[in-house]
């Protein structure tokens, strides 16, 4: 099976189409996801 970059999804995300604000809102939620599940792994695994 092969995985692309993208993630689960079939189609590879492309956000240069987006316009930069909405990119930018885009990029700050996924940063905020990471932090969250690095942090809920981090106090599940005391």
């Amino acid at each position: 099976m092969r995985r692309s970059g993208a993630g689960r999804s079939g189609a590879p995300v492309r956000l240069g189409a987006v316009d930069p604000k909405t990119r930018n809102r885009i990029m700050a939620g996924v940063l905020v996801l990471m932090f969250l599940v690095v942090a809920l792994a981090a106090a599940l695994g005391r």
